[in-house]
């Protein structure tokens, strides 16, 4: 990403559960810094004047909820078998951990259920823009910078 002196006009930080991620608007770009729950790390720049006027607003149930609800159900399953009479006790102490697992899972998947807001900055020539979603520490101020990002791609 490139490193600029200038200060930014806004920044705002969304959080969901597979991805943190920071954008930074200046007056002729958006600066965007990723990182994955699981250490994976992206940087990207967009101009703004490559963004089109339009925005689309969508809302979108996180894709690790099922995932999570499955593993879930796996564990607990796991759990409630191998601990009936019948198994050894090498069998039924390993039963344990699914309970752990059954309830990470679905703490996840309580953490993933709610649908989550965005809005899609679309490019004039028809390729990918911008998505900032309506989640995390700043949500509060989400619809503040979606219209600081819009008046500055209408200024482009």
């Amino acid at each position: 990403m490139p490193t600029h002196a200038e200060t930014p006009l806004a920044i705002y930080t969304e959080r969901l559960p597979q991805v943190r991620r920071v954008f930074r608007l200046y007056p002729d770009r958006v600066e965007v810094a990723a990182r994955w729950t699981f250490g994976r790390k992206f940087q990207n720049v967009v101009k703004l004047a490559d963004l089109s006027g339009q925005i689309n607003r969508f809302s979108v149930k996180n894709h690790w909820f099922r995932k999570a609800v499955l593993v879930g159900c796996i564990a607990a399953a796991f759990a409630l078998v191998l601990s009936r009479n019948g198994y050894a006790e090498p069998v039924h102490r390993l039963a344990l951990i699914g309970w752990p697992i059954a309830g990470v899972a679905f703490g996840v998947a309580l953490y993933s259920l709610p649908r989550r807001q965005f809005v899609h900055f679309p490019r004039a020539d028809g390729g990918p823009g911008l998505d900032i979603c309506k989640a995390g520490p700043d949500r509060d101020r989400f619809e503040d910078f979606v219209k600081e990002v819009r008046q500055c791609v209408s200024r482009r």
